[in-house]
């Protein structure tokens, strides 16, 4: 019988192997790594898996500028993963003038379809990009600054 903390433990190495890539398409040379902070979930019995991740800054951006957030899903897993959501929300600031919240910048809605399949063992860059917005009445303090994004997602194990 496995001990009661091996079940939590067992979830949190599993989602942390989780990498994901993303790159903005009007810049295709920068590339943020985002790794995860966090997880829980009940993969052992079929539950759905949580997963919180951090990307490096996104910068070049200017009131009513936006640009699309590309990110690709690396599965370190010997079992498929299916990703129902993906959420992103602005986490930090590199200027005291400009704070991290929505009236600074917007993360909208994923635009691709979902689910998506991600093999075990594969990597699959999704179809769609999360668009990041500096809305257009954003202080001029804002241009330029750098943001971190957190992407928020819930999937499941697939075993056939």
């Amino acid at each position: 019988m496995l001990k009661k903390w091996w079940t939590p433990l067992a979830t949190l190495v599993m989602l942390a192997g989780l990498l994901v890539v993303a790159t903005t398409d009007q810049s295709p040379a920068a590339e943020d790594t985002m790794v995860m902070v966090g997880g829980r979930g009940g993969h052992e019995h079929g539950g759905p898996l949580y997963f919180t991740l951090t990307a490096g800054s996104v910068h070049g951006l200017y009131p009513g500028k936006v640009k699309q957030l590309r990110v690709t899903v690396n599965n370190p897993m010997g079992y498929r993963l299916r990703l129902q959501q993906l959420a992103g929300r602005v986490t930090w600031s590199s200027r005291r003038g400009c704070p991290a919240t929505s009236a600074s910048l917007q993360v909208r809605p994923y635009t691709g379809r979902l689910p998506v399949l991600i093999s075990a063992h594969g990597r699959t860059t999704l179809t769609g990009t999360l668009p990041i917005l500096m809305p257009s009445g954003t202080s001029e303090k804002c241009a330029g600054a750098h943001f971190r994004i957190t992407i928020s997602g819930m999937g499941y194990r697939v075993d056939r």
